[in-house]
């Protein structure tokens, strides 16, 4: 099949490490070369600070896919419409990704195509119907693939993976080159905030053979010193996750890897923290939310307590491993109280080694969105370039109708400084690198607004 597919990821003001290599399009790329392998494909990635607009000029493909997430999306669309006044032949245009799935009708104004769900057996009919020129529909609901090892490796020789590899997660005890891995798809919760909320497909894993194939190769191929599993809960298949300890031990990755990954505090016991320990993981982070048990028991559906999170913290700590988490601010009803509530809990707990402040965000497709539109709390016309949780309250939309919005912007400003300097302390408990700090504008506002918080610190220092 002489035919050229490009996938795209569009130039956005999003930074590279913040993100992640885009593995879905590696994946795209490796399941069309399975079934077509004389396709000439080819993945273009703005965020990795290629120039898409002049990648897509000298190659000149035949269908193009666009993914973005939802502060990628007007980037995402721009470029369509971009590539339809440029191009005198005119590409397919497909278009993919959260975004596009939460929100077809939109999406499909500026592309010829619109892929919902998971998109390997979608794009293999569209490039059928494209080479045979059968008609495309406007939106295509892609069947998931139920066993994921049928999906080959993500096509790595098509992405710039040392530009990740160089950056990787800012996680503690973690050293570069760091490797960040999604191991399975989906998730068994479906917390409103969170895109799980909507989502159709079942949870699924890929093999614990797979999972070390990959890691090996990039041992191998890149001397990656840790990995970072991004699933959304690593550790609550326990039968996988035995299965991995078997073949951690076998390639003897503890000598050659640290690691670590995200999970609910409710999959966070005794046995399993020193089952990982022995692996080689050195962090968790999950997402603790609130100290407050209501907005705790809105946000987790009723799955998790304040009590859960602080056992999660006791364990961690008699392993010897480090946990730190984050945290969301800005439910529709909570109360500058329940918000406090949460900044104290946070600020007493020592063992809390990292901490990160979020402010909710309603993205679309999930629970939070849908009651965000039905009671009017977001404007007719959204600016998706805002939807970022960790940005400052003024950089994003306030759903919170119950604390004044000026309440609540320096609140959240506030408590994102004294967060920033607890981390900074907790993970490095020595008074040199206290004093370095000195050297960041937030270390004298502490001085000057918390005088008391600052002693407090000094005193608990080696």
């Amino acid at each position: 099949m002489n035919l050229k597919v490009a996938f795209v990821v569009p130039e956005s003001n999003l930074k590279l490490n913040d993100a992640c290599a885009p593995l879905n399009l590696g994946y795209l790329a490796s399941y069309l070369r399975k079934y077509y392998p004389s396709v000439d494909v080819k993945i273009f990635d703005g965020v990795a600070g290629q120039n898409v607009k002049e990648k897509i000029m000298f190659f000149h493909p035949d269908v193009i896919g666009l993914t973005a997430t939802t502060p990628q999306a007007p980037f995402a669309y721009e470029l369509a419409n971009w590539i339809r006044r440029v191009f005198m032949k005119k590409p397919l245009l497909v278009m993919g990704g959260v975004h596009a799935s939460a929100l077809p009708e939109e999406a499909v104004k500026h592309v010829d195509c619109v892929v919902v769900g998971e998109g390997e057996r979608a794009i293999v009919e569209i490039v059928e119907r494209f080479w045979f020129n059968i008609k495309i529909p406007k939106i295509i609901y892609g069947d998931y693939v139920e066993n994921l090892d049928d999906i080959p490796s993500p096509a790595f020789d098509l992405m710039d993976m040392k530009a990740y590899l160089k950056q990787g997660p800012p996680f503690p005890n973690l050293k570069h080159p760091i490797l960040s891995m999604v191991t399975s798809r989906g998730c068994p919760f479906t917390c409103p905030f969170c895109r799980n909320s909507g989502r159709k497909e079942p949870v699924r894993y890929f093999s614990a053979q797979r999972v070390v194939d990959e890691i090996q190769f990039f041992i191998r191929e890149y001397g990656v010193k840790s990995v970072f599993f991004n699933d959304d809960e690593f550790l609550v298949n326990k039968k996988r996750l035995h299965e991995l300890t078997y073949l951690f031990d076998f390639y003897r990755f503890n000598k050659k890897i640290v690691w670590g990954c995200q999970a609910r505090v409710k999959s966070i016991d005794a046995e399993t923290l020193r089952l990982i320990k022995k692996m080689g993981c050195v962090v968790i982070s999950p997402g603790f939310e609130s100290a407050s048990p209501r907005i705790l028991n809105y946000l987790k559906c009723g799955t998790t307590t304040v009590r859960d999170n602080e056992q999660a913290l006791k364990l961690a700590k008699q392993e010897g491993i480090i946990m730190g988490g984050s945290f969301i601010f800005g439910t529709p009803s909570e109360t500058l109280a329940e918000m406090k509530q949460t900044f104290k809990w946070f600020e007493d707990n020592n063992d809390l080694k990292f901490i990160g402040i979020n402010t909710l965000i309603p993205y679309p497709g999930t629970e939070v969105w849908n009651l965000c539109m039905t009671k009017g709390l977001l404007p007719k016309k959204i600016d998706y370039t805002k939807l970022v949780p960790t940005g400052t309250p003024k950089e994003t939309y306030i759903v919170n109708k119950t604390v004044p919005e000026k309440t609540f912007n320096n609140f959240v400003v506030h408590i994102q400084r004294i967060a920033w300097i607890l981390t900074q302390t907790r993970l490095k408990p020595s008074i040199k690198a206290f004093l370095n700090l000195a050297q960041y504008k937030t270390f004298w506002w502490m001085w000057l607004f918390h005088p008391l918080k600052i002693l407090k610190i000094i005193v608990t220092k080696k």
